[in-house]
């Protein structure tokens, strides 16, 4: 029942944020640009495997917030970007200290899907949260999932947020319920204040 309620409101959260954001990108979902070409952001999309690269996230990318996550174990395993073109960041949707993130469309369009987080308590995130918060990583359209959910005992972790206002940066590090290891980056380029 948790888990249900979780992702319907997870979609709630994805179709209020797309509302209410601009799209930032000409891709379309094949990983192409709008003049036939492979985009700049497919050609360099092709997930590596754990630990063969990665770092911070890189901030000024050309979406709404840029993902960067290493999962290590489990089917997914590999690094991935995205940038989240549609969807993004925005405080006070459970509430006025609540911090979210949506990736209704991301570029490259690959099988990663970005990120979907929700911090309950962003005053708490300032220092490192290990309750109050969700984070979700799909891969094939939601076919599969990679989840650390302390709020909902699916997995443990730690989520940090540095919300400097118009902008932002989630880093999530933690454990699936499945035993995957995720460490994430979120760079918030830009902010929604509900």
């Amino acid at each position: 029942m948790r888990r249900s309620y979780f992702l319907a409101s997870l979609s709630f959260v994805a179709l209020l944020v797309a509302c209410s954001s601009p799209s930032a990108s000409s891709s379309q979902g094949d990983g192409e640009s709008s003049a036939g070409a492979p985009s700049e952001a497919a050609a360099s999309q092709a997930p590596s495997q754990a630990g063969g690269g990665g770092g911070g996230g890189g901030g000024g990318g050309g979406g709404l917030a840029s993902v960067d996550v290493t999962i290590t174990g489990g089917a997914k395993a590999g690094h991935y970007e995205v940038e989240i073109t549609e969807g993004g960041c925005s405080t006070g949707i459970y509430g006025p200290n609540s911090f979210t993130v949506a990736s209704t469309a991301v570029d490259p369009a690959d099988s990663f899907g970005g990120a979907h987080v929700t911090i309950y308590d962003a005053s708490g995130a300032a220092g490192g949260t290990d309750e109050q918060f969700s984070a979700a990583f799909p891969f094939d359209n939601f076919a599969v999932t990679v989840e650390v959910n302390p709020y909902l005992d699916l997995g443990t972790g730690t989520a940090t947020l540095d919300d400097q206002g118009s902008t932002a940066t989630v880093t999530i590090s933690g454990t699936s319920s499945d035993g995957d290891q995720v460490e994430a980056t979120i760079e918030c380029h830009t902010v929604t204040n509900l």
